[in-house]
């Protein structure tokens, strides 16, 4: 697998079906082997594993074996070819448990067709289905470990990326494992980035393009403006390689992108590179006939690899997270939670006793070098691609097994676990994490107890309860145990209410519901009066106006369906407009069906 760690990458997807004329602007995408991709994409993304349970791959027009010779010929050259998981139009569902069965898969892929990772591209409410925010990181998990090149990436569509949006847990549980996240820069019309001093930088604008690009990475890149972090070293910005390829977001003038590229590398953050959608596209023709001729990579290859001139890196990482130990007769696990620098962390130091004993590139360091019945203090240091150092992570002090001493020796229980905390409540689930617990030998497990009964056993100081009933309270605490079968004392116990099955209905349902305020935060499901209309929050929001962000779904419209130019819709959504039915590509808000591509007729 070709290591494109500390390399400037140009990501291009490629297409596994037959050419299309299916442009937004009429044109026809290319039909090409993939080995005959240009050299300036040195990361190509295969797109796509779908299919309902676990996902799979087949090549539409190859034996098996050609696709691995090709992917093989690509790799020769230094180039990563990855397999892209989901799509648009794909509904992709993992179950609690299929994390092991996913990782079994994409391992099952890899071996046949000579992948070098997997990127995410999951989109609506494929992201958040079923126990995909879950199972998706653990099977990667898995993956990586086997592979310590395996590449793990995503493709949001950038709304996705503010806080609390539906992109932000999947990101959170691969902090540490995931490789490069490239946004989506088109296709979402009118939304876009609020600056100080600035104003509103929406993407459709192409008068303040440039502005955009740079002050939407910059957010992004800082975790500012309402946006979630994402260091810069693992950020590759998302564009269409031409008009056909995406509704808006297309990106004419090179200089926009030039001057983006030199305005984040001035100021320190230089980024990993560039992504299209897609390689296809890029080679395809207009609806005239006319081929594009790869303007996308003739115009921005060379662009990525320029040695654009930054300012020296001085700021050091944040402190690790506190080490989790799992003890065994010969080793001594640790896990911890990934560092956040503003360029990105290179490495761990894994200190011993105060001694440096490894340089893990993952928050995860297995040591074998112990002795029995022995006690251990460990830290974490993060160091980043200008070798600052952060401050240590508190320590972590274990004790390792004695081979001699029976289990039935220990009596001491463990530490009452503490700062359980519930979040992501909706009508039947909740999101549940603590504090680890210490142990005098090690702790190897959590006990969930609702109103007091055990409803869950596992290893990690988290889990969702998703078997609730919606408007229902329920009493939560945690125990923790070790090898022994010593229990804690159970922790303190919070309270956790579930959303209230919404009515369903608009204005004439009699519900009452209180007026929207900025100042307030609503969790989705919750119910309130806007200007005359009811709106339902889909997830965590404050300060995002009713009928103004996609963050809210009206429950004010017309019982017919009928499109109504002050509704927001999302991708997917339905409407009736002048007899005919319509379908959503995208969010849009006042683009009427018959006059704007957002809409497709049903």
């Amino acid at each position: 697998m070709p290591d494109m760690s500390g390399k400037k990458i140009l990501v291009g997807f490629w297409h596994n079906w037959a050419s299309k004329s299916d442009g937004y602007k009429q044109g026809t995408s290319a039909e090409m082997p993939l080995s005959e991709v240009p050299e300036a994409y040195n990361v190509i993304t295969v797109a796509f594993m779908t299919g309902d349970g676990i996902p799979s791959f087949t090549p539409y027009n190859l034996s098996d074996e050609a696709f691995r010779a090709q992917v093989a010929q690509l790799n020769a050259g230094g180039r990563a070819v990855l397999l892209s998981l989901g799509g648009a139009d794909a509904h992709i569902q993992l179950s609690q448990g299929d994390g092991p069965k996913f990782a079994e898969e994409i391992i099952r892929l890899v071996e046949k067709y000579g992948f070098d990772g997997l990127d995410i591209d999951l989109e609506g409410s494929a992201i958040t289905a079923g126990k995909n925010v879950t199972e998706i990181p653990a099977a990667l998990k898995i993956v990586k470990q086997k592979y310590p090149h395996f590449i793990i990436s995503m493709a949001p569509e950038f709304p996705h990326l503010r806080n609390g949006g539906m992109y932000q847990q999947l990101i959170k549980n691969l902090e540490g494992y995931y490789d490069f996240i490239s946004p989506q820069f088109y296709n979402q019309a009118g939304d876009g980035v609020y600056v100080d001093g600035v104003g509103w930088l929406a993407q459709n604008n192409l008068e303040k393009q440039g502005d955009f690009l740079f002050y939407l990475t910059d957010s992004l890149i800082h975790g500012t403006r309402d946006y979630i972090q994402i260091p810069a070293d693992k950020f590759v910005i998302g564009l269409p390689s031409n008009p056909d390829a995406a509704g808006s977001g297309y990106v004419k003038n090179e200089a926009d992108v030039r001057t983006t590229l030199e305005r984040l590398a001035a100021q320190g953050t230089p980024i990993k590179g560039l992504m299209t959608w897609s390689v296809n596209w890029d080679a395809g023709r207009n609806a005239s006939g006319n081929a594009y001729g790869y303007e996308f990579a003739n115009r921005y290859g060379n662009l990525i690899h320029e040695d654009h001139v930054d300012a020296p890196d001085t700021e050091a990482p944040g402190a690790p997270g506190k080490p989790a130990a799992m003890v065994s007769a010969s080793m001594i696990s640790l896990q911890w939670r990934a560092a956040v620098d503003n360029q990105g962390v290179k490495h761990y130091e894994v200190l011993r006793d105060g001694n440096a004993i490894g340089q893990p590139m993952l928050p995860e360091f297995h040591d074998t070098a112990i002795k029995p019945a022995t006690q251990y203090a460990y830290q974490v240091i993060a160091v980043d691609n200008a070798g600052n150092r952060s401050a240590a992570s508190e320590t972590t002090y274990v004790t390792s097994a004695d081979q001699e001493q029976k289990p039935e020796q220990d009596v001491q229980a463990p530490s009452v676990p503490q700062g359980l905390q519930a979040s992501g409540i909706s009508q039947t689930s909740v999101q549940l994490k603590w504090q680890a617990a210490s142990d005098n030998v090690a702790v190897t497990g959590y006990r969930v107890w609702r109103d007091n009964k055990l409803v869950h056993t596992g290893a990690h100081t988290q889990w969702t309860d998703s078997s609730l009933k919606a408007g229902s309270t329920y009493h939560y605490q945690i125990s923790a145990v070790d090898a022994a079968g010593n229990q804690s004392v159970k922790g303190p116990s919070i309270t956790v209410k579930t959303d209230a099955q919404p009515d369903n209905g608009g204005p004439d349902n009699g519900g009452d519901h209180s007026q929207w305020s900025s100042q307030t935060i609503y969790h989705g499901g919750e119910v309130v009066s806007w200007k005359g209309k009811q709106y339902k929050a889909k997830w965590w929001t404050q300060n995002n106006e009713p009928g103004a962000s996609d963050v809210w779904q009206s429950m004010s419209q017309d019982v017919s369906g009928e499109w109504n130019a002050g509704n927001v819709y999302l991708g997917g959504d339905e409407v009736k407009y002048q007899g005919k039915s319509w379908v959503a590509k995208w969010w849009t808000k006042g683009d009427k069906p018959d006059s704007s591509d957002v809409w497709r007729l049903k």
